[in-house]
């Protein structure tokens, strides 16, 4: 029975990162999605939320699970006894540098990467685009109400009922939230902000 991650921040999972995940999950018994912290790095949503946002978009693949870890991919791969790493590009940005982190896994795991290209359907979403819609948002929401950081939770709450899947647009690409994020995602944000 192969065993393969598909490892990434997911901050947040979007529909690009799903078409990979249903990718690997076709090509594999058992698929780990490793949602990664690099406490080096800052991010829109913490491990543990990033963590739920990826079961929600996977629970309906049933030989999918979804693990969070702080560590290095490399040891999680000798930890795990994963037989291969499964990722995703769009470009050859993207290509050059998944090349590069396959070659350092393998020499520090013994652990083989696949590179599946994007669906053309997917290949203009990433997480950083999600990321700056949502704060897109927040800031509209902040600008528009002339309120102080004490009120914020009040308009966040507020926002996030006006921006629905269906409205919400990122200004460049003209690229809705519900073109970037599955439906239940966006909903658990929305819940996630309101807390």
């Amino acid at each position: 029975m192969k065993k393969c991650l598909v490892s990434g921040s997911f901050d947040p999972i979007t529909k690009g990162h799903i078409d990979i995940i249903k990718k690997a999950a076709e090509m594999c018994d058992n698929v780990i999605v490793g949602v990664f912290n690099n406490e080096e790095k800052e991010y829109l949503f913490d491990l543990s939320a990033r963590v739920k946002l990826c079961d929600l978009a996977c629970e309906e693949m049933p030989n999918v699970q979804v693990v969070g870890d702080s560590g290095m991919v490399c040891d999680f791969c000798k930890l795990n006894d994963i037989d291969f790493i499964v990722r995703g590009f769009r470009d050859k940005v993207d290509y050059e540098y998944e090349t590069q982190m396959a070659k350092f896994n393998f020499q520090h795991s013994g652990v083989i990467t696949y590179l599946l290209p994007a669906s053309e359907k997917f290949d203009g979403i990433s997480s950083s685009r999600a990321r700056d819609t949502l704060c897109k948002m927040f800031e509209t929401c902040k600008k528009n109400n002339d309120i102080s950081d004490c009120q914020m939770k009040d308009i966040k709450q507020q926002c996030l009922q006006e921006y629905t899947c269906d409205n919400a647009v990122f200004d460049t690409k003209d690229l809705k939230i519900n073109d970037l994020l599955p439906e239940k995602v966006w909903k658990e944000i929305r819940r996630i902000k309101n807390a």
